[in-house]
Order: structure tokens, then C-alpha cells, then sequence
């Protein structure tokens, strides 16, 4: 089975509302009141012009006539349209909510996400800056290193004598003293 889309979803809730209004039965309609589409909202759950949209213009024409004779008193109870079955209604009205709760959830989550690319771009540009510091302190040292011994580091070999050890500044004065 298919998975039914919104606007059949929200049809079915109109359809259910508009009974429910002919029958006198609304939940937050009166039974006396003249019928509208402002109250045929109403008693469906939903804004004012939701039911002006262009996929539920036909709805919209069959129930202002139903609405039409109701009003005009050529309508009474017992020839309403049969009532859709509740446990149908129930289950679209709950796949209704699933989805809008999935919709919050996939928002929240997006988010998260959002602030988390956010958060790796700037430890980025902050490892960048490290990098760019040690290159050029790298740099500094190795011309001073260059204009001590007259040789680059990579080149520099040590002598037969000369322990291996790694080059501080107090051994490079010392050097210099040489």
C-alpha cells in the first residue's frame, strides 16, 4: 500500500469536519450556526485559507453547495453523507502528526550539524594559523641557523668530534664564539 500524500490526508480531515458540521455534531462549531468555510476550518483544525489552496478546490465547490442547502434549511440529519470510518481518520490523522514530528526532528538534527561544520571550520582556520606561525618561526630559525654557520640545516654536517645533539641557543652562541 501507498503511503497517502497531504493532501489526502488533510481531504479526509475536511471531509470528516464537513459531516460532522452538517450532522449538527461540531466540536468547536455550534450546531446552530450558519455554516462557512471560515467555519469549516475551524472545525477541521486548520487556518482560513487552507482550504482556498489549489488542490482542494474541488472540495471547496462541493462544499459550499452542501454548506448552501444546509444553510437554506434543504439538508436535515438523516440524509447527511455517510461518516468516514474513525479508525481511518485516526490513522491519517497520525501519520499527519509522524510526519510533522519527523519534520521537527530532521530540523533539529539539521541544526546540529549546521553548528558542528561550523565549529570544525573555525578549529580549521585556527590549526591554519598554528601551521602558518610554525612555518614562519621554522623560517626565522633556519636563516639565523644560515647566517650563523654560513651553511642551510638541512646541509649542515657535523664534525667527527662533534656530538650529535640538537642545536639550542646557548650552542649556537657558543658556536658563534668559535
Amino acid at each position: 500500500m501507498s503511503k497517502p500524500k497531504k493532501t489526502d490526508i488533510q481531504l479526509a480531515i475536511f471531509e470528516d469536519a464537513l459531516q460532522r458540521l452538517l450532522r449538527g455534531e461540531g466540536k468547536y462549531v455550534l450546531a446552530n450556526t450558519k455554516l462557512s468555510m471560515a467555519q469549516l476550518a475551524k472545525e477541521s483544525g486548520v487556518g482560513s485559507g487552507t482550504l482556498y489552496y489549489k488542490p482542494y478546490s474541488e472540495f471547496r465547490l462541493r462544499a459550499d453547495n452542501l454548506m448552501a442547502q444546509y444553510n437554506s434549511g434543504c439538508i436535515e440529519k438523516k440524509h447527511a453523507p455517510p461518516q468516514l470510518y474513525v479508525t481511518e481518520l485516526q490513522t491519517l490523522r497520525n501519520d499527519r502528526n509522524n510526519e510533522k514530528r519527523l519534520k521537527e526532528d530532521y530540523k533539529i538534527e539539521r541544526d546540529d550539524l549546521k553548528n558542528q561544520v561550523k565549529k570544525l571550520c573555525v578549529e580549521r582556520v585556527a590549526v591554519e594559523h598554528a601551521l602558518f606561525i610554525a612555518k614562519v618561526r621554522i623560517e626565522e630559525l633556519e636563516n639565523m641557523f644560515t647566517a650563523l654557520t654560513g651553511q642551510h640545516p638541512d646541509d649542515y654536517h657535523f664534525k667527527e668530534g662533534e656530538p650529535h645533539r640538537p642545536l639550542t641557543n646557548a650552542s649556537i652562541l657558543r658556536h658563534l664564539k668559535n
